[in-house]
């Protein structure tokens, strides 16, 4: 058997640290369908940066195993080399949301590594934001870091919206973000309680609406903002838009777009796909179509 040359990027505190006790396993896994594995962890002071640099000429793919975090920091590293290198995701995380959008979640090891070793890619969509990549959602507001740490059995009880709303029952509801989204040509302004610009059937470990709409390789996002409410009417239909799960022009606003860009008065924390991101006050997002290979 002629082997492939792999390189594996694994976080060995994914999933409660379940990588490092399956570490073994995993390697054996990709050896077994046909891999020279090539083992490299995230660990400060040793990223694998320094390794792709340096000898991404060896390898014929990059394998990541560990959460949505793990897998955002590899498809970044891989879009700045001279070559395209396919990726292999094993998910280990605890929520997993690109995984579970893909239905990698779920293959068992065995199966996942079989797949990554028939070397078979699909092309996906990348988000550009500013001067960095996504994979599935970047997303700025009252309710981004909430989400992200929320039980699972909480957000699987509630869904997307619920939760929307049960958030807005224990957030300091006053703060709000003032500027304009400009979604492919058509300007919104006011002030924001959330935006999001996502590629994914799952977001924070909900199920994302209209999910039987989300292409991931069609060069579209899906487009999530939420006014703030400025009256008690106003509150009350934004409350009836999330129990129905339907937008709504003034307040809830539901779109697919190629470009977003947001310009807001104050510097905004923004998170990319679940991991802290830049803090700025103007952002432009794309969607790159078909900009990087899975292998699955």
């Amino acid at each position: 058997m002629e082997r492939r040359s792999i390189l594996l990027i694994y976080n060995a505190s994914a999933g409660k640290r379940r990588v490092s006790q399956e570490l073994e396993a995993i390697i054996t896994g990709l050896t077994n369908a046909g891999c020279l594995v090539t083992a490299c962890p995230v660990l400060p002071g040793q990223e694998p940066h320094q390794v792709l640099t340096s000898r991404w000429q060896q390898f014929e793919a990059v394998v990541c195993c560990g959460g949505d975090g793990t897998l955002h920091y590899t498809v970044e590293e891989i879009l700045t080399l001279p070559r395209l290198l396919p990726v292999g995701y094993l998910p280990y995380g605890s929520t997993n949301d690109f995984a579970a959008s893909l239905g990698l979640k779920q293959r068992s090891l065995e199966e996942s590594c079989a797949a990554i070793g028939q070397f078979v890619p699909r092309m996906l969509d990348v988000g550009r934001f500013n001067e960095q990549h996504f994979c599935y959602v970047a997303a700025f507001g009252l309710f981004t870091a909430v989400s992200y740490e929320t039980p699972q059995a909480t957000k699987n009880l509630l869904g997307h919206f619920a939760y929307l709303l049960e958030g807005m029952l224990r957030l300091k509801l006053s703060q709000g973000w003032k500027g304009s989204v400009t979604i492919d040509g058509d300007t919104l302004e006011g002030e924001f309680w959330y935006g999001s610009v996502s590629n994914s059937t799952y977001i924070a470990g909900m199920a994302a609406p209209d999910q039987a709409s989300v292409k991931m390789d069609d060069g579209l996002f899906e487009v999530m903002l939420i006014r703030k409410p400025q009256n008690l009417a106003e509150t009350s239909r934004l409350i009836a838009s999330l129990l129905n799960q339907k937008g709504d022009e003034e307040l809830l606003y539901l779109r697919k777009a190629r470009r977003v860009e947001a310009v807001l008065e104050t510097p905004t924390s923004w998170t990319l796909d679940g991991e802290a991101g830049p803090e700025v006050t103007h952002a432009v997002i794309e969607a790159q179509e078909k900009a990087f290979a899975l292998l699955m």
